[in-house]
């Protein structure tokens, strides 16, 4: 909520009454989640948040002193140990790495802390020529301190539902809160795929997409199914995926989220895989679908 809106509920507490004795209005409840209704706040975390990554893990192993001011800026506690651990490894050898973060989706946002989904891609070199590139999606927990944000803990194994709806009638969190339960919803029925089903499992994409999603899939449906029926292969979406805002429009009607997606596939060999996949998100009245979708990847990846 904004904070002459908060202003506004905290000055209707202190009155007892209005015109001709009748109660004054009840102040609006204020959420206990301010991720995407304190839009300010929420631009502060995420921009501080990125920085915080991109600065503590981007270092040159011969420069430990650099690498230390930057950790005691932007790590504290469980984080700062975890990256400890880490460098200690590539300590003694000459490495140079590029951490790049690619997206962020606010799961909570607190006075005192902030959660944020990560997808970051980190590029390391050697001297010698060898190079390394991956990409990790965390679960970041953060805190204020020394005027900005710091790392406070590192999940890289996020399972389940992050945060805990606010409720149905608190306005920009209503809207965020079923935006986010869209998003694991119906990206978990367009990451599912059954050879042995797969009209109906066709239909179900087609029924959660919205344009120019919509007209995509109509327009390749015969040269999809032909080719999932060809694979042989199964795709089976975890409930214990994940899935954060990355923004919504002040109206509420369009929203992107990042999904942490947990998928099983079998066929030649049974995997299961974790995809960061953008969705975006429109709602005709109460009903939240998917109009676009990509997996987040680095650049030439």
């Amino acid at each position: 909520m904004k904070r002459a809106v908060v202003a506004a509920a905290l000055v209707t507490v202190g009155c007892s009454s209005s015109v001709s004795g009748q109660p004054a209005p009840q102040p609006q409840p204020v959420p206990a989640n301010l991720a995407y209704v304190d839009t300010r706040a929420t631009g502060d975390a995420v921009a501080g948040v990125k920085k915080a990554v991109e600065t503590a893990f981007s270092y040159d192993s011969a420069k430990p002193d650099e690498v230390t001011r930057n950790e005691q800026e932007y790590l504290t506690g469980a984080a700062r140990a975890q990256f400890d651990k880490t460098f200690a490894e590539v300590r003694t050898t000459p490495v140079t790495t590029q951490t790049q973060v690619l997206e962020t989706a606010l799961a909570e946002l607190r006075p005192d802390r902030a959660q944020v989904l990560v997808v970051a891609a980190q590029h390391s070199s050697r001297p010698d020529g060898a190079t390394n590139q991956a990409t990790a999606v965390m679960l970041l927990t953060a805190v204020p301190a020394k005027g900005h944000w710091q790392l406070q803990d590192m999940n890289f194994d996020p399972r389940g539902q992050l945060v805990s709806p606010d409720g149905s009638s608190l306005g920009p969190a209503s809207a965020r809160d079923t935006a986010v339960a869209a998003a694991h919803r119906d990206g978990g029925v367009l990451l599912t795929v059954d050879p042995q089903n797969a009209d109906a499992g066709y239909d179900g994409w087609e029924k959660v997409a919205a344009e120019p999603l919509l007209t995509q899939f109509r327009t390749d449906r015969t040269q999809t199914l032909d080719h999932i029926r060809k694979s042989g292969t199964k795709a089976t979406f975890s409930p214990n995926s994940t899935a954060a805002l990355t923004d919504i429009s002040p109206d509420g009607t369009r929203a992107s989220a990042l999904l942490a997606a947990l998928v099983t596939t079998t066929g030649a060999q049974q995997a299961e895989r974790r995809l960061p996949i953008h969705l975006d998100l429109v709602r005709s009245g109460t009903e939240w679908k998917v109009s676009g979708m990509k997996v987040v990847a680095a650049q030439g990846s």
